[in-house]
């Protein structure tokens, strides 16, 4: 079955695997045009071969060299990997009706041509940097429909810390469960501990979290999740002076923007989940040559997320 670990990029993954490729590109992949069945969707070969080039480019204008076939079979099993959960993603955001139209994805590709200078621009930008607007299409369509189905299971697990703070847990213990900030703050290991928030402090942070903390009463906690741009968050204020506000939280991340590098533990769970539930059902069946075969047989990594070669890093927002 699918191994579960923490996701990086698709390029730098295979960058690490690939110790990277060799100057003569591989051959093209000669299966059917559907390389691939995830429950009622489908994978095409087009699909693949827009990452692949894409990351593969990637690997080859960084300067790397050797690989063999062995590590071009992991390069294709990766990308194989991440266009799995990516269908899986886009199922669930179709049931909920949340599914990224073509329309939304143009306006986006819009958006960037225009930042960059016009559509000509954009194209020798992300040629530049081993993409092409296929490639950038591709990625806003994955994002936008990760990025709602996220925010759907967020809110569901925010309203199960609720209850579980409703029956009297520890709100320090179940901020060291449950929260996901867990990165540079690392406040879950504290108790979700953010220590004292001076009037200066608070001027950082989201506009909805600093009302909340204003509002909520010493000793108490908010009732209902604060959705500010870290996503769903649950305070608890246990002092007030003049010198500000002592508040701890349980952050459910759901991040605007949102940054697919920073899924979280319990979002991959949900993902991989649902691909066990498929391949018990043998509802994912590959038929792509040279990419690992059916990862439903065999032990291999987690799929990475894919990021653009022109995408940049998000931190994530106070709060």
């Amino acid at each position: 079955m699918l191994q579960r670990r923490g996701g990086v990029a698709v390029v730098a993954l295979c960058a690490v695997v690939l110790a990277a490729c060799g100057s003569n590109k591989p051959g093209p992949a000669k299966p059917s045009p559907v390389i691939a069945r995830v429950g009622s969707d489908v994978i095409t070969l087009a699909q693949f071969n827009v990452r692949y080039q894409s990351a593969y480019t990637s690997i080859a204008q960084g300067g790397g060299a050797g690989g063999g076939a062995a590590a071009v079979t992991q390069l294709r099993a990766a990308i194989l990997r991440s266009l799995i959960i990516d269908t899986i993603i886009k199922e669930e955001a179709t049931k909920l009706d949340l599914e990224a139209t073509p329309k939304e994805v143009a306006a986006e590709v819009a958006t960037d041509a225009q930042q960059a200078g016009g559509m000509s621009a954009l194209e020798t930008e992300l040629a530049g940097a081993g993409g092409s607007i296929a490639q950038l299409e591709d990625e806003i369509s994955s994002n936008l429909n990760e990025q709602r189905v996220e925010d759907v299971f967020a809110q569901q697990r925010a309203a199960l810390v609720e209850s579980i703070l409703a029956k009297g847990a520890n709100f320090s213990a179940t901020a060291k469960t449950y929260s996901d900030d867990n990165g540079s703050t690392g406040t879950a290991d504290k108790g979700g501990d953010l220590g004292v928030l001076t009037a200066t402090t608070l001027k950082t942070y989201d506009a909805a979290f600093v009302a909340a903390v204003k509002a909520t009463p010493v000793g108490a906690y908010t009732k209902t999740p604060v959705h500010d741009a870290g996503g769903y968050d649950i305070l608890m204020v246990y002092s007030k002076t003049a010198t500000g506000y002592g508040v701890r939280h349980i952050l459910i991340y759901a991040g605007n923007p949102y940054n697919v590098m920073d899924r979280p533990d319990w979002f991959v769970e949900a993902l991989f989940t649902q691909v066990d539930t498929l391949c018990k059902a043998n509802q994912i069946e590959v038929t792509l040559t040279n990419a690992g075969g059916n990862p439903c047989t065999a032990p291999s990594p987690t799929p990475a997320p894919t990021a653009s070669p022109k995408a940049t890093a998000t931190p994530k927002p106070a709060g």
